[in-house]
């Protein structure tokens, strides 16, 4: 109970702890319904203790290895055996029961037997090393702190892992394209930590041709130092011939222990304009008066050995007319590189129903290597050059910068030739890079829903006809439209049944390639065979487009 003064006291007998050390008093209150509570920390000593000298399992260790620790707490000459102690280690570097001592002490209490155990690894808590004389020191509060010192062995390089290869791809020298890959290894020590000033030793073990080391062209083994985080790098440069790669890295010190880079890859080359192709689905849609009506494009690339290029490589698209996504990523299929697009009808929509596509990339020109070495040598090969990549809208071979012609310059002003569709060039606008805009165009037919019919032949034993787009006569009707005939007999005296000897020839109408000629007829024949028929008879021709809608002309025998 308080005092007149509000003044609890109580007595602490050291007879009554159960062990020697730090202790704590708790005091707490509850009156009135308000808790009211204070800690006092204090220290217990006993006044004849001391601490025997420590003793370790072993006083020499390998680099990062451990050794079990322990000191016997005395009171009065004799193990502290009816009393725990409570005894701090600390060391010089390194952890205590996997504890880092660095800003204070470990605690542990003695046993039974008044001895406090503990285990000495020889690494920090940040995974440091520690090497050299280490000192290991005991304490506890009223006893002088015994030390002693073991020798841990400095580390050593025993493990070469293999880090990255930064890209893990590079493509043939003199490619313009990325030519050079940085290869990592990190050095570790036996207890996994990284090393460092290690010397490391770099050699090329598979090499598909020309491929170099620490230089362009060099096979001569290269040495390189980690650095503080144990890694040690290597440049690769591309050579003449594509294929794998595969670097070694070993330690200059013991060359068994060593490790080799994993996918890297020299490849042919990025995409070449010989080895682009632009395909599409449909190319006379039903789309004049219709919007929405598609076609998918396809676009396939490859390197100049015909290989497939890297995957994720970007193809853009372009139109003159209708809607085209904006590009489409390759990806092997079959192993082979393509990317599809969709195009639909909407305005706007050409005079003449022929819309311009361009689809292109950047890529390579054409050479012809002629010393065989697999890259191009500028004034030994043979550039197929090539001008600015451009949309011939109006399909006349060339560029026209006044009706608003898409244009991809590249700044080139050297004299060449130009070129329209399929692969449109600009002329005059070569340079002398490797590199270029790699490119294709088609055409897309805006074809209408209504047909126009122009016979070429009419006789008792057949009709002929072409059919075209009545709005635009070049035009062939959209891909799918179906053609049939119905034969009426007008002559019922004659003892004849005029009939028809067979199905419409050229039905459905088929997919039909515009060509790069904007004059060019395309509309599509068909005849149909007749059977006893005579003057005036009447075979009735139907056209239905796929939209659904038909039309029906009716044809009198002449």
């Amino acid at each position: 109970m308080t005092n007149s003064a509000g003044v609890a006291e109580v007595a602490i007998a050291p007879s009554s702890l159960s062990s020697i050390g730090a202790a704590s008093l708790s005091a707490n209150s509850n009156v009135a319904g308000a808790s009211v509570s204070g800690q006092l920390d204090f220290s217990v000593q006993a006044s004849s203790l001391s601490l025997a000298p420590v003793v370790v399992g072993s006083a020499n260790l390998p680099s990062g290895g451990n050794t079990p620790v322990q000191v016997t707490a005395l009171i009065g000459g004799a193990p502290s055996t009816g009393l725990a102690v409570n005894v701090s280690y600390a060391a010089s570097c390194g952890r205590i029961n996997g504890q880092d001592t660095s800003a204070g002490g470990v605690s542990v209490t003695t046993n039974g037997s008044g001895v406090a155990a503990a285990v000495y690894d020889a690494v920090t808590a940040g995974g440091e090393l520690c090497s050299g004389a280490i000192t290991i020191t005991a304490s506890s509060a009223g006893a002088s702190p015994k030390s002693t010192t073991i020798n841990v062995a400095a580390p050593s390089a025993n493990a070469v892992v293999f880090v990255s290869s930064a890209p893990s791809q590079i493509f043939v020298a003199g490619s313009g394209a990325v030519e050079q890959a940085i290869v990592k290894f990190k050095v570790l020590s036996s207890a996994g930590t990284a090393m460092a000033n290690v010397p490391v030793k770099f050699s090329i073990v598979v090499n598909p041709g020309g491929v170099g080391i620490g230089a362009a062209s060099s096979t001569a083994a290269t040495t390189v130092t980690t650095s503080a985080s144990g890694e040690a790098s290597v440049s690769v440069f591309s050579g003449t011939i594509p294929g794998p790669v595969k670097v070694r890295a070993e330690l200059v010190s013991n060359s068994a222990v060593f490790s080799e880079s994993q996918n890297l890859t020299v490849a042919s080359g990025p995409p070449s304009q010989r080895f682009m192709s632009l395909s599409v689905e449909t190319f006379n849609i039903e789309g004049w008066v219709i919007d929405g009506t598609s076609t998918q494009l396809t676009v396939r690339v490859a390197d100049r050995q015909g290989n497939a290029v890297e995957d994720g490589t970007v193809v853009n698209f372009t139109a003159e007319g209708g809607q085209v996504a904006r590009s489409c990523a390759t990806t092997r299929v079959g192993g082979i590189s393509q990317c599809s697009v969709a195009f639909q009808s909407q305005n706007p929509r050409p005079a003449g129903g022929r819309a311009s596509v361009l689809a292109y990339l950047e890529g390579t020109k054409d050479y012809v290597d002629g010393n065989g070495n697999n890259r191009y040598d500028a004034g030994v090969d043979t550039l197929l050059n090539l001008g600015d990549s451009y949309r011939d809208d109006n399909e006349n071979n060339g560029y026209d910068s006044s009706t608003g012609e898409f244009l991809i310059p590249r700044g080139g002003v050297l004299t060449c030739a130009g070129t329209g569709a399929p692969f449109p060039a600009r002329v005059n606008t070569c340079d002398s890079n490797l590199s270029t805009t790699v490119r294709q165009q088609a055409v897309i037919l805006f074809s209408s829903s209504n047909p126009l019919l122009v016979t070429t032949e009419e006789s008792s034993t057949g009709l002929s006809f072409r059919l075209s787009s009545l709005q635009n006569p070049l035009l062939p009707l959209p891909a799918g439209t179906t053609v049939s005939a119905e034969a009426f007999d007008t002559n019922s005296a004659d003892g004849k049944n005029c009939s028809l000897a067979g199905t419409v020839f050229g039905s459905p109408i088929p997919n039909v390639n515009p060509g790069t000629n904007p004059g060019a007829d395309l509309s599509t024949s068909h005849g149909v065979t007749l059977k006893d028929c005579l003057s005036d008879d009447v075979v009735a021709i139907t056209v239905r487009v796929p939209s659904g809608l038909g039309t029906t002309y009716r044809i009198r025998i002449p």
